[in-house]
């Protein structure tokens, strides 16, 4: 994604740590999807996010930068900042699992279910009924 003139500007608003984070990536061969302003960053401050995983450094809290990793977030897999957290360089969402079996999930629940009345209201054929009692009479 070419830099227009507006997003070089903000670009150079963010902070060293993060700018050379940026640098590094790109020369890595990542890219940048977006260059944003909201969540997380503040209101006067952007983020960036990219389009693949931060290869260039370990993927954790070093070097004076912060790493949070975001599980089951939509908009983000991982974010870096630095200690005043204004500015941020996000990386890109996970792809969603997949989606359950309904299926498969309602047969295992019916199974389970003619399980638990086969054992419920088993009928033992071994012992003949007493059919003595009706022998008497009323």
């Amino acid at each position: 994604m070419p830099f227009t003139d507006d997003e070089l500007k903000e670009f150079a608003q963010f902070p060293e740590l993060l700018r050379a984070l940026i640098d590094d990536e790109l020369a890595a061969g990542n890219a940048v999807l977006e260059l944003g302003h909201g969540h997380p960053a503040a209101p006067y401050a952007a983020y960036l996010k990219l389009v693949n995983k931060v290869s260039t450094r370990p993927r954790a809290t070093a070097d004076g930068l912060l790493f949070r990793e975001k599980l089951y977030s939509s908009s983000h897999s991982g974010e870096f900042t630095d200690d005043v957290a204004h500015f941020y360089v996000l990386e890109a969402p996970d792809p969603l699992p997949p989606d359950p079996d309904m299926n498969a999930i309602r047969e295992e629940l019916a199974e389970r279910e003619r399980r638990a009345n086969a054992d419920r209201f088993r009928y033992d054929t071994e012992t003949p009924p007493d059919t003595d009692r009706f022998k008497e009479g009323w």
